[in-house]
């Protein structure tokens, strides 16, 4: 008997993982190094520009904006981690001014030479909507969120600086890519089929001025898959303006967004009703944040693709926020229904029965 007891604690010595619920970034990052995997030998046909999803807000970025990126354009970024006793940069990912596609709430985004994309944290205030409740959830345990090297890395930065507004500059930092990820897996947990494959990790950012001296700045990042399909608002018809006082009317315009699913081209049936059940289960989620953990799913029109050609619904760069913190419209009770009447709007469109 003791033979076999010994022989049973050596196996399960071998393999330290029987037995133990996955962590949180274990199941976060499963399956990412096949999903994102890039062969550098392997010459990848890029996606043809007609192809990919129209944002007009990241198409079209000011006349400031363009010409910022065109003064200061961002050479390459790194992945940035902690080995050796310091820090350590891999994932080496070039870029040029053409790689700019525009920038969104809270990322500047840039096309990879393969077909993925680059998102880089913008700078932004303690006091953004985004870092409610969730946010001091990630603070009160980091470690379930940051990998330990990621960790050693914020320590290590944290002691090359004596001021104490660096040191929490850098903490804010960390935290927020901790926010990113848990973000990303309250819907990645819940409708995973959905949701498109995103690393998140600290990156370091390169920067050139007009002399070619490099400005570099430690930042959040995420990497995507980039996918040929349609935005959903690629489906809308502005027909229909709302009113409202003169000013606004001028100034800023509102119009009811009304869809037209003929946009897709030629479609079976079953198909169409593919996407339907697939919208339904978002709304159910959105739902369910809203009721039973009190957070907006923060889903917009440019949120959400339809891919071609397989025409599957695929949902990326959301935030859930407060549902204190959210601003509902004056039509709807609730904050979420705005987001949810969009959906069941587009649905109704698809002319089902």
């Amino acid at each position: 008997m003791k033979g076999i007891r010994d022989r049973i604690s050596q196996l399960w010595n071998q393999y330290p993982s029987w037995g133990k619920i996955p962590q949180f970034l274990e199941l976060l990052e499963k399956g990412l190094d096949k999903e994102l995997f890039v062969d550098p030998n392997k010459n990848e046909e890029p996606i043809p520009l007609e192809d990919l999803p129209v944002d007009e807000v990241l198409r079209k970025s000011g006349f400031i904006r363009n010409l910022y990126e065109r003064l200061f354009p961002v050479s390459h970024v790194f992945r940035m981690t902690y080995r050796y006793n310091r820090e350590f940069l891999d994932n080496f990912m070039p870029l040029s001014l053409d790689d700019y596609i525009g920038r969104g709430s809270y990322k500047f985004v840039y096309k990879l030479p393969w077909n993925q994309v680059v998102k880089i944290g913008k700078s932004k205030l303690p006091s953004d909507v985004i870092f409610g409740s969730l946010f001091k959830e990630v603070g009160r345990d980091l470690t379930r969120f940051l990998k330990p090297e990621e960790i050693e890395l914020r320590d290590f930065l944290k002691r090359q600086t004596f001021r104490d507004s660096k040191k929490d500059e850098i903490d804010f930092k960390f935290k927020r890519l901790g926010l990113e990820r848990l973000h990303y897996w309250k819907l990645k947990s819940l409708i995973p089929d959905l949701v498109v494959p995103t690393r998140f990790f600290m990156g370091l950012r390169i920067r050139k001025n007009p002399f070619g001296i490099p400005n570099v700045t430690l930042t959040p990042c995420d990497q995507q898959p980039l996918l040929a399909g349609k935005h959903l608002k690629e489906f809308t018809i502005r027909n229909e303006k709302l009113d409202q006082n003169p000013i606004l009317d001028k100034l800023f315009p509102k119009w009811k967004l009304n869809f037209d699913s003929h946009r897709f081209g030629v479609i079976s049936k079953s198909k169409l009703k593919k996407i339907a059940v697939d919208f339904n289960r978002v709304i159910e989620v959105t739902k369910y944040l809203a009721e039973e953990e009190k957070l907006i799913f923060d889903i917009h029109a440019e949120n959400i693709i339809i891919t071609l050609p397989d025409f599957e619904l695929k949902i990326f760069d959301f935030h859930v926020f407060d549902d204190y913190l959210y601003e509902p419209s004056l039509e709807n009770p609730t904050p979420e229904m705005d987001h949810i009447l969009i959906i069941e709007e587009f649905i109704k469109s698809f002319e089902l029965d």
